[in-house]
């Protein structure tokens, strides 16, 4: 099921790039099927689906704002918007994604952005030693630890999540 791309795709090559420029490791995966769901990519690798982290794009006030939540969990736009205090949140549209992240939806990473964003970590995140992203493409994941995910994505941790 894993595979080898004859050439890696530009977003792929981005994803690297932005983790080499924060010093921090990664694995990148790439799979024959589209992973377009936290619970496809949960599936294919045969781990919980609160490993898998789905990089959300939202706007708070205009400005662009990558939430990065476990896969079972539900992003809480009410915490997000008090969180920055910036306006009304709004979530992205599948070319509004691609226009900030250079990634199409279902395969955003959650490092090289095309356009700078704040990024929130969701908190819960912290229970595994490591999760599984978007890899910049659909069929693409990629395996970070979850103690490098500040320093890869220039985020922070916080309270984002729904009980």
């Amino acid at each position: 099921m894993t595979q080898r791309l004859p050439m890696e795709p530009e977003p792929i090559r981005r994803v690297r790039a932005a983790l080499a420029a924060a010093g921090v490791e990664g694995e990148i995966r790439t799979f024959t099927d589209l992973l377009t769901t936290a619970q496809a990519a949960a599936d294919t690798l045969g781990v919980e689906l609160g490993r898998i982290a789905k990089s959300i794009l939202m706007f708070a006030g205009g400005e662009p704002v990558l939430v990065v939540a476990a896969g079972d969990r539900r992003v809480d736009r009410k915490k997000v918007k008090a969180l920055l205090d910036r306006g009304k949140v709004t979530l992205a549209g599948p070319d509004e994604v691609l226009a900030v992240t250079g990634f199409v939806a279902g395969g955003v990473a959650p490092v090289g952005l095309l356009k700078p964003a704040t990024v929130l970590l969701d908190e819960s995140l912290k229970r595994f030693p490591d999760i599984w992203a978007g890899g910049g493409v659909p069929e693409a994941l990629l395996r970070l630890r979850v103690d490098d995910l500040p320093r890869a994505t220039g985020g922070a941790f916080a309270d984002v999540a729904q009980e």
